[in-house]
């Protein structure tokens, strides 16, 4: 549908001299259903999204959380569109430590809100199906596979709250005052460590990678996320980077399932993150050589 339609079922949005310029996808510079609006007196975000990010915002944000303002919502048809808060930030993909902290904190006050929150049966992303979605990438795993299960066995105790289970770099927007996260399209009352996991595991220090992080600045964040959250939460400090550690690797192991499950092993991909999955495992004392 023509987004310019769209703007109809939001009134003072759809005037004559309103632009629509697609946003384009930062790993590919594709673009995709999302558009800035620029109006004589307002801009703002157009979103074709998911049901489920739509009843997140719903469900767990106010305006004073780290997250982009909703003005509206419309469902046409299947399709669910939002209308939201323009931010003019940068992306966390090249790391900055100002930023990072920024980030680091918006983190910690949404988790400190749902620490151990209960489900609802209308979660956009539940306990259980994540757990069993999990659960369903052991047999691609083979010589991962006791690491693996050490994972997937501490992620059924962990404390719980809420999670963006991908918060990639990429869905961190900062200013230098505030950081918003975005596409919250997988958002539940999951382990603690999942969003941290994420955001950090693919950093590197190579500044041409899409995703550029100091090996210092990861330190940082470990230590900042433990002193600010983790540590009032009566968990030791071994405890927490172990933990951390079983969620890097799971953030790696992806990679790996992804391309023995499609049965093409020759990506540059897969031989960097099976790399990478290997030595985490060793690390930690669950590899087993082929």
């Amino acid at each position: 549908m023509d987004p310019q339609a769209i703007l109809k079922y939001f009134p003072g949005w759809d005037g004559p001299d309103t632009v629509l310029t697609p946003f384009l996808a930062e790993e590919d510079a594709r673009a995709y259903t999302v558009w800035k609006v620029r109006g004589p007196e307002q801009t703002g975000v157009l979103k074709k999204t998911e049901a489920s990010e739509a009843r997140a915002y719903e469900l767990f944000f106010s305006d004073r959380d780290p997250v982009p303002q909703i003005y509206g919502k419309t469902q046409i048809g299947e399709d669910t569109y939002l209308l939201m808060e323009y931010f003019p930030g940068q992306t966390l993909s090249k790391c900055q430590k100002s930023h990072l902290i920024l980030a680091l904190d918006g983190l910690i006050a949404l988790q400190k809100k749902y620490w151990q929150a209960k489900e609802k049966a209308d979660f956009p992303c539940t306990f259980d199906e994540e757990y069993s979605y999990l659960q369903g990438r052991l047999d691609y795993m083979e010589d991962l596979a006791s690491c693996y299960q050490a994972y997937l066995d501490l992620y059924e105790t962990l404390p719980r709250t809420l999670c963006h289970d991908d918060l990639l770099p990429f869905n961190v927007l900062c200013d230098g005052e505030r950081a918003v996260f975005i596409d919250w399209e997988y958002a539940g009352i999951l382990p603690y460590p999942t969003a941290l996991a994420r955001l950090l595991a693919f950093g590197e220090e190579d500044a041409d990678f899409l995703f550029y992080m100091t090996d210092a600045d990861k330190a940082f964040a470990l230590d900042y996320y433990y002193e600010k959250l983790i540590k009032n939460k009566g968990i030791s400090r071994p405890d927490y980077d172990r933990t951390m550690q079983l969620f890097f690797f799971k953030e790696y192991s992806e990679w790996v399932y992804t391309a023995r499950k499609a049965g093409d092993l020759s990506g540059d991909y897969y031989k960097k993150y099976y790399e990478k999955s290997c030595a985490w495992a060793k690390a930690l004392g669950f590899y087993q050589a082929k």
